[in-house]
C-alpha cells in the first residue's frame, strides 16, 4: 500500500471512531501518530505549463469580456484551462492570472452552480490536491496550495451567492482535505522567482471558511482543526510570512463559536505541550524553526481579543515554557 491509501486509510478510520463516539480524548495523539508514519518519496518531475505569453493573453481575454458582459459567463473548457495553469510557476500566470481570474468570475457570477460543484470536485482530485506531497520540496505547492485556496473561494461563494453544494458535498471535502494537511510539509512563502507558495495561509483560509458551513457536524470540525494544529507541529519551514496570524484567526473563530471547540482547541494545545516537554533543544535548524513556529502560532492566539478565555488560561500557562 503506498504512503497516500495507507494515510487516507488510516485517518479514515480515525474520523469515523471519532463520529461514532468512539474516540475523543487521544484525537490528538492518534492524529499525531498517522503523520509521523508518513515516508517520504523520492523526487519525481513535476510536469507545469509552458504556453506562459499564451495564457496571459487568453486570460486577458476571459476578463475582458466578461466584465463588458451584463450576463458574463465561461466556458467549461476556459474553465480547466484556468485550473491547468494554477500549476504554472510564473506568479503572472498562477497568482495574478489564473486566480484572480477564478476569483473575479465568482463574484461576477459568470461562474454556473454547475460549474462551481464540477470545479468543487475537480480540485480535490488526487491529481491535483496531492500532486508531488510526498516529495521534497518541489514546484507541485503551487497547484497544491492554490487549489486549497480556491476551494475557500468556492465555499465562501456558496455560502454567499450560489448555494448549490449539498451537504454530502462538504461531508465528502473533510477527509481530502485532512489527508492533503497531514501530507503537506512544504511551508515556504514567498519563494523567488516564483511568488507565493503559501499552504499554511491557503489552509487558513478554507478551515475558516468552513467554520461557517451548518451542514458541518462538530466532530468534523474538531477532526479538521485537531489536523491543522498536528500538520503545523510538523513543519520544518520558518513560518514567517503571516501564517500564524492566519491559522489563529481560524482558532479563534471557531473556539469562540461554542465552548465544545474551546475545550477541544485546549484538548489540542495539552497534547502538544505533552510533546513539547519530551523534547530535548538540538543544535539543528529543524528543531529551532519548529520551535518558533510553536512560539509565534501560541503568541498569535494569545492576541486575538475574541479568543474565549479558557483558551487564553492555557496559553498563558505554557506560552513562556523553556
Amino acid at each position: 500500500m503506498d504512503e497516500l491509501a495507507k494515510t487516507y486509510q488510516a485517518l479514515q478510520q480515525l474520523q469515523r471512531d471519532l463520529l461514532a463516539g468512539k474516540l475523543f480524548a487521544t484525537l490528538p495523539e492518534q492524529i499525531g501518530k498517522v503523520l509521523d508514519a508518513v515516508q517520504p518519496q523520492a523526487a519525481t518531475p513535476v510536469q507545469m505549463p509552458d504556453d506562459d505569453e499564451h495564457a496571459i493573453a487568453q486570460m486577458r481575454v476571459i476578463v475582458s469580456r466578461t466584465k463588458a458582459s451584463t450576463k458574463p459567463e465561461i466556458s467549461d473548457a476556459e474553465l480547466r484551462f484556468l485550473v491547468a495553469h494554477l500549476a504554472s510557476r510564473n506568479p503572472l500566470v498562477r497568482d495574478k492570472g489564473a486566480f484572480f481570474c477564478l476569483g473575479d468570475l465568482l463574484q461576477s457570477g459568470a461562474i454556473t452552480k454547475t460549474q462551481l460543484v464540477w470545479l468543487f470536485h475537480r480540485l480535490q482530485a488526487p491529481d491535483i490536491l496531492y500532486t508531488h506531497i510526498l516529495e521534497p520540496q518541489n514546484d507541485g505547492i503551487y497547484l497544491r496550495s492554490f487549489a486549497v485556496m480556491i476551494l475557500s473561494a468556492l465555499v465562501y461563494a456558496d455560502n454567499n451567492r450560489y448555494h448549490a453544494l449539498t451537504p454530502d458535498d462538504y461531508h465528502d471535502l473533510v477527509l481530502p482535505l485532512a489527508v492533503y494537511i497531514a501530507l503537506e510539509r512544504d511551508g515556504r512563502g514567498y519563494v523567488d522567482p516564483n511568488g507565493w507558495a503559501h499552504a499554511y495561509t491557503h489552509i487558513g483560509n478554507l478551515l475558516d471558511e468552513l467554520t461557517q458551513v451548518a451542514a458541518l457536524t462538530r466532530g468534523e470540525k474538531v477532526f479538521l482543526m485537531t489536523l491543522a494544529l498536528a500538520g503545523w507541529q510538523r513543519v520544518t519551514d520558518p513560518l514567517v510570512y503571516g501564517e500564524d496570524q492566519r491559522i489563529a484567526l481560524y482558532l479563534t473563530n471557531l473556539a469562540s463559536k461554542h465552548q465544545f471547540y474551546a475545550q477541544s482547541l485546549v484538548m489540542g494545545l495539552t497534547d502538544w505541550q505533552r510533546r513539547v516537554r519530551e523534547l530535548r533543544p538540538k543544535e539543528s535548524q529543524r528543531f529551532w524553526n519548529q520551535w518558533y513556529n510553536r512560539n509565534r502560532l501560541l503568541e498569535a492566539c494569545l492576541m486575538r481579543a475574541e479568543m474565549p478565555q479558557i483558551v487564553v488560561d492555557y496559553l498563558q500557562k505554557i506560552i513562556d515554557f523553556y
